[in-house]
């Protein structure tokens, strides 16, 4: 985005490249928007295996409310400051399990 403002506010780049730098920009939002779709589906979807799973830890599934709000941070970036330590302690708590489990 920095790339796309910096080359039409001096008027220096061709039309060619504007128009690149604007597609790789919308291109990298949307797959911002694909990745917390696909990861507010996984952290649900695990969550819930953890549940039904005889586990010492069992996580809500609301903490795939974490992903939507992670995709809210492709727009917003001050959002991946809740996401990302909700999701890193998810991870974390998760490789615990895992590692008891083994």
């Amino acid at each position: 985005m920095e790339l796309f403002i910096s080359s039409t506010s001096t008027g220096e780049g061709s039309i060619g490249t504007l128009l690149g730098v604007f597609a790789l920009t919308v291109l990298a939002s949307w797959a911002g928007v694909l990745f917390s779709l696909l990861l507010t589906v996984g952290l649900f979807l695990d969550s819930r295996h953890l549940r039904r799973a005889d586990a010492n830890w069992t996580p809500t599934p609301l903490y795939a409310l974490a992903g939507v709000v992670h995709g809210v941070g492709t727009a917003l970036l001050p959002a991946f400051a809740v996401s990302v330590p909700v999701i890193g302690y998810y991870l974390y708590r998760r490789r615990g399990r895992n590692a008891t489990a083994g």
